[in-house]
């Protein structure tokens, strides 16, 4: 085992080294660097190389990480809430929702409304909108965020609203029937 030992130490500080080989007074082999008297020069094998095989230019494909499509985590109405009574004369209804993280227009994303299912207006790079002179009734309200080639990446749920305007038979500074003077 020392024998070993020493062979891997003097491999290991020299490997073009000339080695000699000599028996001490104590009678063990010793291995050295350095000639003395009665040493004999040890023939050492040629060390083991390795050179890997050429890799081809052609069969070196780069790693391509696949798009990300998780941009946002949550979209929904901050306003109006879902079954909310939106009282007002002009018919005006504002709505903002909120989208987090914020909308990354530099991607292209945009915000396309929707009124009863269909577009309202062109996608835009913000997330409210105010539709004016809505008649009277319900409507169903949502929204997605868009990419640039279109495909939805996230939705909001649905939302009703309840728009209130007076109508032109009964406004709303007439006096009702109780209240008007008897003829």
């Amino acid at each position: 085992m020392k024998r070993i030992l020493i062979l891997l130490v003097l491999f290991a500080c020299q490997a073009n080294a000339q080695i000699y080989k000599s028996i001490n007074a104590d009678g063990e082999v010793v291995y050295s660097d350095t000639p003395t008297k009665g040493a004999e020069t040890v023939k050492m094998p040629a060390l083991p190389t390795y050179t890997p095989p050429p890799v081809p230019a052609s069969s070196y494909t780069p790693v391509q990480t696949p798009e990300k499509k998780d941009f946002y985590k949550t979209f929904a109405f901050v306003s109006p809430v879902n079954e909310e009574t939106v009282r007002n004369n002009l018919g005006i209804l504002n709505i903002n929702a909120k989208l987090t993280p914020a909308l990354q227009t530099r991607l292209g994303h945009r915000v396309q409304f929707y009124l009863n299912g269909e577009p309202y207006g062109k996608p835009a790079g913000k997330t409210s909108v105010t539709i004016n002179n809505l008649d009277r009734g319900e409507y169903t309200l949502s929204a997605a965020v868009v990419a640039a080639d279109g495909t939805a990446l996230i939705k909001t749920d649905d939302v009703v609203v309840y728009m209130k305007r007076h109508s032109i038979l009964n406004p709303p500074n007439a006096p009702s029937a109780s209240q008007k003077p008897a003829k």
